[in-house]
């Protein structure tokens, strides 16, 4: 009798596994990813250009493939046809919420729903009120964290700097001053308590064991949640403080004077009688997004930016003479100055071409059944932009592993094979507010300094790319030399 249970229990468990397991039918002729090839690149800590080189074969050929991960088949796309269409038709591939995705996860409890991971009329109420932060960027912080950084680096000439530590200290003071008026001065204090907080649960968040097996998120981790209630608590008492700042008329006061930074404009908005609004919770949310959108993005973007300007001399005259050109005795760009560094605009966006600071983009959830070719796609099936594949497919660009900004000089690439910033109606809200940072820094910093990079880099040959943090994408740590021009 107990052979007959166990064979029971045991047959119960097989079928239950079929199930999870069972290729859909109109999957079955999509070639498939390797689980194992993902489980290694997770575990050895390579980065997507190790997966890029992985799927490359089948995804060249194909433009989409399948891949059992976190209990489903999910697809894989870089056929340009399909990513335009996942990018245009937002009510047919909405994205996958978190809440919905991993109910227990940490990531859930510290994102939520927010501006980014959103769909329909929430995703709606939350750009309405974030909108307005975006169309009035306090330049003067740029400016003043320009400032501050070449202050911190005069003290250093001629020796190696590890800029990727450098410029997210950097992007970070930009953000927090220009988000929320918070200044974690990051630059002249790098191991202060905010600081050391937000790094603390960028690491817990990003531990690799609990993105390929979901089911320990239900294990407690009492630690990590603690530092998340930490720094929530500082979101919240600054949140707090600019409703005080409302009531008190203080806010609509630096609104008149453009001096209003963006969470300030977006506790103005919420203020709209006509319009529904933000909860405290969401507003968090929403900072807990930018927090990771707005500086971890653009620190990555920096750190390639200037790795690419070091290894071609040629390239970095370039831009340098056309900042002199341009800018004459001005050490800042004006808005039409920055229209006119053409050849910087160039370099920008194909260093986002080499190393997208966001390698895919989050899942979209197809709202019906879809067919694409000779494939049927179940509706509800996980569905991937893979950016890093897109921008390095011989399908959309020629030469695409050569540094080329020429490429961009006159557009000609197809609209969706350059997905820097995301593409159609979800496009990062951001987009000004990181490019804006990146040329009044490349500016600064070229000015000044000729860059070079150490005969002994790990980088001397190729870029060495860090696996995924929380869903962004940089090199490992980049030493750089900075010699200060005598012309």
């Amino acid at each position: 009798m107990n052979y007959v249970v166990v064979i029971l229990v045991l047959s119960f468990i097989a079928y239950k596994i079929y199930q999870k397991t069972r290729v859909p039918e109109g999957l079955k002729n999509i070639p498939t990813l390797s689980f194992l090839d993902l489980l290694i690149e997770i575990f050895t800590k390579v980065g997507p250009d190790k997966r890029w080189e992985n799927t490359r074969d089948v995804l060249e050929k194909e433009g989409i493939g399948k891949l059992w991960f976190n209990g489903q088949w999910t697809i894989t796309v870089t056929d340009l046809g399909l990513v335009k269409d996942i990018m245009t038709k937002t009510d047919l591939y909405p994205k996958a919420l978190l809440e919905e995705s991993f109910p227990t996860s940490l990531i859930t409890k510290y994102y939520g729903t927010n501006v980014v991971l959103s769909n329909g009329d929430v995703w709606k109420r939350h750009r309405r009120i974030a909108n307005p932060s975006f169309r009035n960027l306090p330049v003067h912080v740029f400016v003043e964290s320009a400032t501050k950084l070449l202050n911190v680096m005069e003290k250093i000439d001629n020796e190696p700097i590890e800029v990727k530590s450098l410029m997210h200290r950097l992007a970070l003071d930009v953000l927090g001053k220009a988000a929320f008026g918070f200044d974690f001065n990051n630059l002249e204090d790098p191991n202060n308590v905010y600081v050391t907080t937000y790094n603390e649960v960028m690491a817990e968040l990003s531990k690799p064991l609990y993105f390929v097996f979901s089911f320990l998120d239900y294990l407690p981790r009492f630690e990590a949640l603690r530092k998340i209630a930490k720094l929530n608590s500082l979101y919240d008492e600054i949140v707090e403080s600019k409703h005080k700042a409302m009531k008190m008329g203080e806010i609509e006061k630096k609104i008149n004077n453009k001096s209003a930074d963006l969470l300030e404009h977006m506790v103005y908005a919420c203020n709209d009688p006509d319009n529904p609004t933000l909860t405290n919770e969401e507003l968090r949310h929403d900072l807990a997004i930018f927090m990771l959108a707005g500086h971890d993005t653009t620190a990555n973007a920096l750190t390639t930016i200037l790795y690419l300007l070091a290894i071609h001399k040629d390239t970095q005259k370039k831009v340098r003479d056309e900042i002199l050109r341009v800018l004459g005795d001005n050490l800042i760009p004006s808005v039409e100055q920055q229209k006119e560094l053409k050849y910087m605009n160039m370099v920008i966006n194909e260093n986002l071409r080499l190393y997208p600071p966001v390698a895919q983009l989050p899942r979209r959830l197809n709202s019906q059944e879809i067919k694409f070719r000779n494939h049927v796609i179940p509706a509800k099936t996980p569905i991937v932009l893979f950016i890093y594949g897109i921008h390095h497919s011989s399908r959309n660009w020629k030469d695409p592993e050569k540094f080329i900004p020429e490429r961009f000089e006159n557009e000609k690439h197809d609209h969706y094979s350059w997905l820097g910033f995301g593409g159609g109606n979800r496009l990062c809200l951001g987009i000004n507010f990181s490019l804006i940072e990146q040329r009044i820094m490349l500016c600064a910093l070229l000015r000044k300094y000729e860059v070079s990079l150490p005969a002994d880099s790990i980088h001397k040959d190729k870029l060495q790319i860090e696996p995924e943090v929380s869903g962004t994408s940089g090199p490992h740590p980049v030493p750089l030399i900075f010699k200060r021009r005598t012309e």
